[in-house]
């Protein structure tokens, strides 16, 4: 069974289940699908702005674990635990955000095409992630801003109550997929262009400690 066939179900059991209600009560459907949209796509602004909005997206701390005494593997495995926190595993998060937020976007802006919406997803996220580079309170604030006013312009425009119209969007988030490793490559790049500007600064801040 496809999206497709799960969305039609859903809408078909959302229409009987509306319809059998008195009319006093068919507003409270909406008004519950409604609050619970806003709630987690709070909820998910808040965890977003919090952990993509810092330069080190994971603070793992990798560099605890070069517990080796000889200079040569101290080196070595400085840089691997480096590539492994910040060019790794941190661009599969922030992609990890990148998706989520693309869907969320996805499913609220209805009048945007697919390829649109992760256009515009993933300038974004890459305007967040330079700007924390810079300034983290901007990079959180942006991180917040736009999202939020983002969900105050969706709840106001016309159709964003149509639950058949949401459901349909829900059935292209499949199309999301097929090029999104393309954006997983581009932020792969991204995070190694930023740290490639920002590793001169950070050895010299480590020598300067020593």
């Amino acid at each position: 069974m496809g999206v497709a066939e799960i969305s039609e179900g859903i809408l078909e059991f959302y229409n009987d289940f509306v319809l059998a209600m008195p009319t006093n009560l068919k507003i409270i459907p909406p008004v519950f699908f409604i609050a619970i949209t806003i709630t987690v796509y709070s909820l998910f602004i808040w965890y977003f702005h919090k952990f993509l909005a810092r330069r080190d997206v994971l603070r793992l701390n990798l560099k605890k674990y070069n517990v080796y005494k000889h200079d040569a593997l101290i080196k070595f495995f400085a840089v691997l635990f480096y590539i492994a926190e910040f060019l790794i595993i941190g661009p599969i998060v922030i992609f990890f955000w990148f998706t989520i937020l693309s869907i969320s976007f996805i499913i609220l802006a209805k009048e945007l095409e697919v390829g649109t919406v992760m256009l515009i997803c993933a300038a974004l996220i890459s305007a967040i992630r330079i700007t924390s580079y810079f300034n983290e309170s901007l990079s959180k604030e942006l991180a917040k801003l736009i999202p939020l006013n983002m969900i105050a312009v969706v709840l106001t425009t016309a159709g964003f109550w149509n639950l058949s119209t949401t459901i349909g969007r829900i059935a292209q988030i499949p199309s999301f997929f097929n090029t999104a490793l393309y954006y997983l490559f581009f932020i792969f790049i991204l995070e190694s262009v930023l740290r490639l500007f920002f590793l001169p600064l950070q050895i010299a801040a480590s020598i300067k400690e020593d």
